[in-house]
């Protein structure tokens, strides 16, 4: 399996997913039915085991929270699938088909180029601030590094003067587009400030790495305290 691309079938979800290696995993969400958004794209680790010739036991957790474990049989083409979402939990049977000829990383398309800055930056952002691993910044971040945020210095020494202070700090993408170099997430908060906020970041990426970062910061306020009745995210 490992440098193949398959299409995970499910019905309401399809996903095209690349096995890395056999502890790394890439995927792009072609349709995410109500459950992820279309297009989404994250790169994780995998928790692989060998059942017999040609079928799998596969698990991962995802940036978001969401947990995924599959049985996946590529002797038969057939994937049975556990999905858990904000504590819910979905059950799934599908098909694994290869795909023939993905296109190679030195032809780089428009597309593959904000998929490919996608999965950078949330493998960075679970890396550095989940994981608090401080070698993320020296992977998937560059000097020069040019901050827009206003409370915060050009260079990576605030990040990683920051991060191992941070308490009870989860970061909840619930948006994501990409376009050329620019990466764009849209964000529940929690740890960042005293209470939880919603921030719409933007990253610059040059040469696979961060480069450049502006946001906007807001005080989460629940719907039902929103002029509109509307959720913030």
């Amino acid at each position: 399996m490992v440098g193949k691309t398959y299409a995970f079938d499910l019905g309401l979800l399809k996903v095209r997913f690349t096995f890395e290696s056999e502890s790394k995993g890439s995927f792009v969400v072609e349709e995410g039915g109500g459950l992820t958004p279309n297009g989404h794209t994250e790169t994780v680790a995998l928790n692989l085991k060998r059942i017999r010739d040609g079928v799998y036991l596969n698990s991962w957790t995802e940036a978001a929270g969401a947990t995924v474990t599959h049985v996946e049989d590529f002797a038969n083409g057939t994937l049975y699938s556990n999905v858990t979402v904000d504590g819910a939990l979905y059950n799934f049977v599908g098909t694994i088909t290869e795909v023939a000829n993905p296109m190679p990383d030195t032809t780089i398309a428009d597309h593959d180029l904000a998929e490919r800055n996608t999965r950078i930056v949330l493998t960075a952002m679970r890396e550095l601030f989940a994981e608090k691993d401080l070698t993320a910044l020296d992977r998937y971040w560059a000097e020069p590094y040019v901050q827009h945020s206003p409370q915060m210095p050009d260079g990576l020494d605030t990040l990683r003067s920051a991060v191992p202070g941070l308490q009870g700090f989860s970061w909840q993408p619930h948006r994501i587009a990409a376009q050329g170099d620019l990466v764009f997430t849209h964000s529940l908060v929690h740890g960042w400030a005293p209470g939880p906020v919603v921030i719409v970041d933007i990253y610059r990426l040059e040469n696979e790495r961060i480069v450049e970062h502006w946001d906007v910061v807001q005080d989460l306020t629940p719907a039902e305290s929103t002029a509109s009745g509307h959720p913030m995210v």
